[in-house]
């Protein structure tokens, strides 16, 4: 989910899911973004040019 923070940006994540940036950064600190917020980002990241699917969301979550 590293990746997915970094793509992003820490800011622009955190205000787009309405979350303080110090919740992003623990995320990026342990590579996990909670479930609870998948269908948010992928309804938002088409707007910040970031292509996610389900699929990789469910693949990177694997991976940690």
């Amino acid at each position: 989910m590293t990746e997915l923070v970094v793509a992003w940006g820490r800011k622009e994540l955190a205000g787009d899911l309405g979350v303080p940036v110090e919740r992003v950064r623990a995320w990026e600190r342990f590579n996990t973004i909670p479930d609870k917020h998948w269908r948010e980002l992928l309804d938002k990241a088409p707007k910040r040019n970031i292509k996610i699917s389900p699929e990789l969301l469910i693949d990177l979550a694997a991976r940690n």
